[in-house]
């Protein structure tokens, strides 16, 4: 059998130049979202554990470190997804050499960035903690807490990195039986750390490292299956030409995948502002809010693989064809879902609490924040087909304009207008913004533009062009390197 027919045929993978786009999609999609989904499950169970086996102050102390281990995890994702879209191009064209020299690249920069990251956040931590007011009561656990996470982010890094390989070469399978062993371990692991050595919230620090590592094993093992995706240590260097490449791709990304984990924090110092019962409501409605956008985000990472590796083997039609597909059924999903969450908010709601004012805070948000989502169904997957063309300036650039340009200053926009102040006749200046609307408007305003900015540039097609110039050069410079083998 030809080697070529063996990366076809490979257990668990897809091939996406072949077939009915929508259905290699949809089987690539599934794995992923139930990935997220057990993944989200996991962390749930977790904080019940800390929050029931240590108290109120290990879970705050969890809950403080979330934010900002997020931001770095959030811009080595972005790092990942240029792996993800050079595998996926090199696997389209079959270029077994130009593949081999990624996947070794990419695992010298994710150890390297991963143990700066180690040392770096395990100096910096008392210093973030304090510089973003952590409560006295607080400190020790979640200094604790993020010091342990720290050291062991080289592994959460590799992980990332290599699972991105499988999804570029169509293996989403993969991914999913190694969580749902890695999530098993890190429960029990937490139960007992916790419950039974009383280990506080280092006793989950603790159980998480642990399972991380056992990924990075699992997957190492099965990536030294694959002749195209074994490891040797002769060839573990930066081979200049695919590390530039990697870090054009993936630089962008990761950029942009910190702004919108800042753009974030800044929302959420808004809602800050409006009470207890207001930041409860919206917790427990971007909770629900998220499982809605589980299918949106799967289908969007289905998507950039599938582009990359048709725009690799040279069938531009079927990208355009999987683009319209892909928004149809998104589209399709995110208003049957929605409609269900508008209908049974109230009860969704108090599954989380019986608070009257919190569950009215909740229905406000859901009631504006949801309907919002469809503009996000058709924007991600065209964002996703050109990021996985090769161009992540055009999906970064229409996030920053989404989340910098409009969304932060029409809250402060609204968020004046809709102020009104605690005395009648008080001063300008003394104005108090207690009205939330100002926040749920503005994602509205910000999803519109964004995605009219989209539309306006893959319609105008200099991406499709950029794309197709790359991918004569990488043929090129295949051919050139099996002449002079």
């Amino acid at each position: 059998m030809s080697t070529d027919a063996t990366v076809k045929s490979g257990k668990g993978r897809i091939d996406f130049t072949t077939g009915v786009p929508w259905k290699k999609i949809s089987l690539f999609a599934l794995p992923l979202m139930l990935s997220n989904l057990l993944q989200q499950l996991y962390n749930t169970v977790g904080a019940m554990i800390v929050g029931r086996g240590v108290s109120h102050v290990g879970l705050a102390a969890v809950s403080l470190a979330g934010p900002y281990l997020r931001v770095l995890t959030s811009f080595f994702m972005g790092i990942a997804m240029g792996g993800n879209v050079l595998i996926a191009q090199y696997y389209g064209s079959k270029d077994k050499a130009g593949l081999r020299r990624t996947v070794h690249s990419a695992i010298v920069l994710s150890v390297t960035v991963g143990a700066a990251l180690t040392v770096i956040g395990i100096a910096l931590t008392p210093t973030i903690l304090r510089l973003t007011g952590a409560p006295d009561e607080v400190y020790p656990m979640a200094k604790t807490y993020m010091q342990i996470l720290f050291s062991g982010i080289i592994f959460q890094m590799t992980y990332n990195m290599l699972a991105s390989f499988l999804r570029g070469m169509g293996n989403s399978h993969t991914q999913l039986v190694i969580l749902i062993i890695t999530s098993i371990v890190n429960v029990i692991l937490t139960w007992m750390f916790v419950i039974i050595f009383e280990w506080s919230v280092a006793g989950a620090a603790i159980a998480t490292v642990i399972s991380q590592l056992i990924s990075v094993v699992i997957i190492f093992f099965y990536l030294q299956r694959n002749e195209w995706t074994s490891i040797s240590l002769k060839e573990l260097k930066l081979h200049i030409t695919e590390t530039k490449e990697l870090l054009r791709i993936g630089l962008p990304t990761a950029v942009q995948q910190v702004v919108m984990s800042f753009a974030g924090m800044i929302v959420m110092g808004f809602i800050s502002t409006f009470g207890t019962s207001t930041i409860a409501g919206y917790g427990a409605g971007s909770t629900i809010d998220m499982y809605i956008q589980m299918p949106i985000a799967s289908l969007n990472m289905s998507v950039t693989p599938f582009a990359a590796q048709n725009i690799g083997a040279g069938k531009m039609d079927r990208v355009h064809k999987a683009a319209k597909q892909v928004v149809a059924i998104n589209s399709v999903i995110n208003v049957v879902i929605s409609a269900a969450v508008l209908i049974f908010c109230k009860p969704l709601l108090r599954m989380f609490t019986d608070n009257e004012a919190t569950i009215a805070a909740g229905i406000v948000m859901l009631s504006f924040i949801v309907p919002t989502n469809i503009l996000s169904a058709i924007n991600q997957p065209l964002s996703g087909v050109i990021r996985g063309s090769g161009d992540p300036l055009t999906p970064m650039a229409n996030s920053l304009l989404m989340v910098v340009i409009v969304r932060i200053p029409v809250i402060f926009l609204l968020t004046y207008m809709f102020g009104r102040s605690l005395e009648p006749g008080a001063a300008p200046e003394l104005l108090i913004h207690t009205d939330p609307l100002a926040v749920y408007l503005s994602q509205a305003i910000s999803y519109l533009v964004g995605l009219g900015n989209i539309l306006f540039v893959y319609n105008k097609g200099k991406w499709r062009k950029k794309a197709l110039a790359r991918i004569e050069a990488m043929q090129r410079m295949k051919a050139e390197n099996e002449a002079g083998a």
